[in-house]
């Protein structure tokens, strides 16, 4: 299981990262051309993209469960509806038949 630091916190499970990936800030650094940089700078910029990617691929992986759970909501009511609607013409045809009926 891999496991994923971010900012104090070390999480091994990459649900709650999706939770709340679009919630952190990732900080980016611009080195100018020709610059010398340190390595501890490096080393935090090549942790910064690494997270940057994660980040982007929760929250693409959490826009497409909502847009799943969305069409999974509007079929399901959808399907309520009918239902509803079936059972109301249901009932006015059982009335008619009574008033028919006597």
């Amino acid at each position: 299981l891999k496991r994923i630091w971010l900012g104090g916190l070390t999480v091994s499970d990459p649900q709650p990262l999706i939770a709340m990936a679009a919630r952190y800030a990732i900080p980016t650094m611009t080195v100018p051309e020709g610059a010398v940089v340190p390595e501890k700078v490096q080393l935090k910029m090549a942790r910064d993209k690494t997270l940057s990617e994660e980040k982007a691929a929760a929250v693409k992986a959490k826009a497409v469960a909502h847009t799943e759970q969305r069409e999974s909501l509007k079929k399901r009511t959808q399907e309520y509806e009918k239902e509803y609607t079936d059972h109301q013409k249901k009932l006015i045809d059982l009335r008619r038949e009574a008033k028919l009926g006597g």
